[in-house]
């Protein structure tokens, strides 16, 4: 979801699961299945109303009201379970729950905990681990969630003043990172530091498992803050303020992009690449970009900026990935310029849409494309809104995830959209087109308008 006017502070889909966070008073809602306390109900069933969530002093499942209601930061969504963070208030520490089910370390709790119940859990090990009453240095801004992995990001407190350098900031995980898609974690030395000087690298051999406890993870852009991340499947994206994205875990359809790595084949099957990084490297070849989101396995990245939609003639996504259901929408190949000044294929596709739904180059008149305010990536497809109100979908549509139904009334199976394809809306309340905000679930999609 990527666009100035966000009607929630938060949203978050998961496996069967839904949360969001309202923009003034920082409620959490939830709905969808709670077969493992996902949705944190008392009892394990499938939720078609949403509910708030309320943290209480009392027995679980913590639903009562109470006097200081909690004000919640961010949420993020994994298969069967959730992690939302609580904003930090003068009187009241920040904290970071988790709720649901996990057995590969994804909750956050320790290597014995693979369940919540129906309760939210602190989170309280690894870099989270600081003594109660103590006054940490950081505070979590955001969390994101895979399949089955975790990211935080976590800054310093802001300085004290204007001549003091921005606050720094890193990235903490957990969950599984059998295909690296936590990257390179590091240890502390000292309980509760975040000190470059005090972190000691994981072996491969440890790294390739569950990490069962918040673990800082090691990233190097000089110069450059973190500004946001999206977790794919089995992989991860991170943005950084100098608008190069960074990409680490599964890459067996290319969902890492071209990087730096040397990854030519030998003549030794022992010695071919694997079809995955352990650590973060930048995506070559990728423009400036100042938003990002990831699919299962494809992503989409953007800039959104004014100057760069006049310069270009519209919005342009990139993406790149797998594109087995069309979830890459048939972009043309975005090329970029070698040291030898000849033009070479990056990987990379460029895609435009067009208010009339028409793809560039299916006509022989030169267009404007449309401006895109909201983009995301769904599990294996994509959503978009444009300025002029119209919402465009494609890839996978099993579930009618893209909004074309079954054709023939129901007699045929939904088939795929392989290219941006507007979604019509038979709804009296969408009576005339507004510019609106888009979300891709794991087999659902979410409009706003």
């Amino acid at each position: 979801m990527h666009n100035a006017s966000f009607p929630f502070h938060c949203f978050a889909a998961g496996g069967n699961h839904t949360a969001l966070i309202t923009q003034q008073s920082r409620r959490l809602f939830m709905t969808g299945s709670n077969k493992d306390a996902e949705s944190l109900l008392a009892k394990p069933s499938q939720v078609f109303r949403s509910h708030e969530l309320i943290l209480g002093s009392g027995p679980p499942p913590q639903l009562a009201h109470n006097e200081s209601p909690t004000r919640w930061r961010s949420v993020a969504c994994g298969w069967a379970f959730t992690i939302a963070v609580t904003e930090p208030e003068p009187r009241a520490r920040q904290r970071i729950y988790a709720w649901g089910s996990g057995a590969f370390g994804e909750l956050g709790l320790g290597p014995g905990t693979t369940k919540s119940g129906p309760r939210a859990v602190p989170i309280t090990g690894g870099v989270f681990d600081f003594e109660e009453g103590s006054d940490n240095s950081f505070e979590i801004v955001k969390v994101a969630a895979g399949l089955r992995h975790v990211l935080a990001l976590v800054k310093e407190r802001q300085p004290s003043t204007d001549k003091e350098p921005a606050a720094r900031t890193f990235l903490v995980g957990w969950g599984s990172n059998r295909q690296g898609q936590l990257g390179q974690l590091v240890r502390n030395r000292v309980k509760g530091s975040t000190n470059d000087a005090e972190l000691v690298p994981f072996t491969e051999k440890e790294l390739r498992g569950k990490i069962t406890e918040p673990t800082q993870i090691q990233l190097f852009n000089e110069g450059a803050t973190i500004v946001d991340m999206a977790c794919g499947q089995n992989h991860s994206l991170v943005l950084f303020s100098d608008g190069t994205v960074y990409s680490s875990g599964l890459d067996k359809y290319g969902q890492l992009g071209p990087s730096t790595v040397d990854q030519e084949v030998s003549g030794s099957a022992s010695e071919r690449p694997r079809d995955f990084r352990l650590g973060f490297e930048r995506v070559v070849g990728l423009p400036y970009v100042n938003s990002i989101s990831c699919g299962w396995n494809h992503n989409a990245a953007m800039d959104g900026r004014a100057e760069t939609l006049a310069a270009q003639g519209g919005s342009i996504i990139y993406m790149w990935g797998r594109s087995n259901h069309g979830q890459l929408g048939n972009g043309v190949p975005y090329h970029v310029v070698n040291s030898t000044t000849s033009s070479i294929t990056s990987g990379i596709v460029c895609l435009r849409i067009f208010d009339s739904g028409e793809q560039e180059g299916t006509s022989g008149e030169a267009k404007q494309s449309a401006e895109i305010v909201s983009y995301s990536c769904g599990s294996e497809h994509t959503l978009a809104t444009t300025s002029a109100g119209e919402c465009f979908a494609w890839g996978w549509n099993e579930h009618g995830n893209c909004g074309a139904g079954a054709e023939d009334h129901g007699h045929e199976k939904p088939k795929d959209v392989p290219e941006p394809r507007r979604v019509v809306f038979y709804s009296k309340d969408v009576d005339s087109p507004r510019p609106g905000w888009v979300q891709g679930g794991y087999g659902s999609s979410w409009v706003f308008t």
